[in-house]
């Protein structure tokens, strides 16, 4: 069951807070390059490798730009470089330097039916069977609700033969302990780096590994932040992690990513849309191949059920103030979705936006394959500066031009003005994170934050963060064809410490719609979005902001909170009254959500 209460918002403790000078999010200038790996095939789809940068023009956003830097990026060069003697390294190999030229490519099977995984294995051992260069380090990863590793980083193809055969033949449940396990041996990786660092030795080779570790470390990590903040788990938010903690490394990165398709719901296309623009700044591209191989059904077959679902859906209209229900708010994107459910169509965009290309309906994987390791072993590299006044979050395309008659390129499809010394993950957040740097905040339209302290646990205090923003002063826009009317809110929240440092954040975005004669009932509803935290006691800063992007109107408002130490015996929550009960139904609750009730 989730609980939607009502409290008293103006009641909320506000002492002193931060002080004014503690340093605030924003969006700072500063030029910075776009770097881009390129790849350019002939009609026969071989590669072209004979290209100068005088043959090539770039443009962002329909201007042309000058390259900065261009160079043929070959196998030969990312295996090593020459010894110091100019001679070969002994055993007649290159000396490595693997900061400077290290590759990562990842396999990634997300929940696939056994014809399915009989495909993917063989898929992923073809391309173990193409000449890969010393420096191109592979891990296997799968994707079932959460992100879980099946084998590091590594160059052993015994080991990744192991790891492909239990990822294709295991059931997933049990790689759970499996993946913990390697976590531990990663963390042991990492933390015997930094000790022989601090002990002045070590070389090149042991850093590299450590970086390595440190990078699957971070994946891990942050696809947990994401399922906790975003109260997901989505397959986006795993493949958001495992692209968006590679930018650390330089070069090309691979996501080879094996899926019976990816659904987007329409609620979900900010996140993807975020996806793809952190792999393009990651320099991540992915193949994804689509483990269905060769079907006749029709790939938007799975976009009538929806259709019909959305035309005989109907809403209940809401009496007085009160929240959106879920028909309220899901009827738009049921109607939307449909547009958007050909998983194909969305594993083919992913694949194309960030440089790969797609793999689909076949069942022989060799030529695809190779062309994906010739992709590996080599690639144009350049670089420019946009021309870019404001890093507004929007998207930029990119296109490239070669004066060779019957080329393809591949390289990603553009990229979001956002700053690189941010740490912003979707690009929506950019405006609300910069109208929190506005003095005075505005407030352009009303709505309410609070946090609800619930119990204590582990050292710190749980605590209920609820969002409410009333839909009368928010901007429905006609959609004339479909004779209906949308809205599109987005939400952000900042917990700060006393130093101004972001110890918590949540977000969301959230697109509405309604058939226009359920306008007047949706206008006295309430949008609530709830996020659950643990706080350690101490003062904070609550910076909340939301966007009406209809209208392009922000508000946004800072609360201070005093977290006071738990008292002994027995202790009471913060008091609400219920103002109602909906049964959940999805498969992503998660258990220690307090506005949650077990068995709901």
């Amino acid at each position: 069951m989730l609980l939607i209460a009502a409290w008293a918002l103006a009641a909320q403790e506000t002492p002193k807070g931060p002080a004014p000078n503690a340093p605030q999010p924003g969006i700072r200038g500063g030029t910075q390059e776009v770097l881009l790996d390129v790849v350019v095939r002939d009609r026969k789809g071989k590669p072209v490798r004979n290209l100068q940068s005088k043959n090539i023009e770039v443009f962002d956003e329909g201007a042309r730009v000058k390259v900065t830097g261009f160079r043929m990026v070959a196998a030969s060069d990312a295996a090593g470089v020459p010894a110091a003697n100019g001679s070969a390294a002994s055993g007649g190999a290159k000396a490595l330097d693997p900061l400077r030229q290290v590759r990562l490519v990842s396999l990634a099977f997300e929940r696939l039916d056994n014809d399915a995984r009989r495909l993917a294995r063989q898929a992923s051992l073809e391309l173990l069977k193409n000449d890969l260069a010393q420096n191109v380090y592979v891990a296997v990863f799968i994707i079932d609700q959460k992100l879980h590793l099946v084998q590091q980083f590594t160059n052993d193809r015994d080991l990744l033969r192991k790891a492909i055969e239990g990822a294709s033949t295991t059931q997933y449940a049990q790689f759970a302990a499996q993946s913990d396990a390697i976590r531990k041996q990663l963390e042991d990786t990492v933390s015997a780096q930094a000790s022989t660092s601090a002990a002045g030795a070590g070389g090149n080779i042991g850093t590299a590994a450590a970086q390595m570790a440190q990078v699957t470390l971070n994946i891990l990590q942050f696809q947990e932040s994401l399922a906790r903040t975003q109260q997901s788990r989505s397959s986006i938010f795993a493949l958001l992690s495992l692209v968006r903690e590679q930018q650390s490394l330089p070069g090309r990165k691979t996501l080879i990513y094996f899926s019976e398709g990816l659904q987007v719901p329409d609620a979900m296309i900010e996140a993807f849309n975020g996806m793809i623009g952190a792999a393009n700044r990651s320099s991540v591209s992915v193949y994804g191949v689509d483990t269905r191989g060769l079907t006749s059904e029709g790939q938007n077959a799975a976009a009538k059920p929806q259709l019909a679902a959305a035309s005989g859906l109907k809403q209940q209209e809401s009496q007085g103030e009160g929240p959106v229900t879920p028909d309220e708010a899901k009827i738009f994107e049921t109607t939307r979705d449909s547009l958007h459910a050909n998983p194909q169509q969305n594993l083919e965009t992913l694949s194309l936006d960030t440089g790969g290309f797609l793999i689909a309906n076949t069942n022989d994987f060799r030529a695809p394959f190779r062309k994906v390791s010739e992709d590996v072993q080599a690639y144009y590299e350049m670089a420019y500066e946009p021309l870019i006044n404001e890093y507004d979050g929007k998207f930029r395309k990119i296109t490239i031009k070669v004066d060779h008659a019957e080329v393809t390129v591949q390289t990603r499809s553009g990229y979001f003005a956002l700053p690189a010394n941010e740490s912003l993950v979707f690009a929506y957040e950019a405006p609300l994170l910069h109208v929190l740097n506005a003095t005075p905040l505005p407030q352009t339209f009303p709505f309410r934050s609070a946090v609800l302290r619930f119990r204590q646990e582990s050292g710190k205090l749980e605590f209920g963060l609820v969002i409410e923003v009333p839909m009368k002063d928010i901007t429905f826009t006609e959609d004339k064809p479909n004779h209906r009317l949308r809205a599109h809110l987005s939400l952000l929240a900042l917990f700060k410490d006393e130093r101004g440092e972001i110890v918590e954040r949540f977000s969301r975005d959230l697109p509405l719609s309604a058939d226009r004669d359920k306008l007047d009932a949706l206008r006295r509803a309430n949008v609530i979005q709830t996020c659950h935290i643990n706080l350690v006691p101490g003062p904070y800063t609550l910076d909340s902001a939301v966007m009406d992007r209809e209208s392009g109107k922000l508000s946004a408002q800072r609360t201070a909170i005093k977290v006071q130490p738990p008292a002994s015996g027995l202790g009471i929550s913060s008091l609400g009254l219920i103002r109602r009960v909906e049964r959940q139904a999805g498969s992503d609750d998660d258990p220690q959500d307090p506005f949650l009730f077990e068995g709901g």
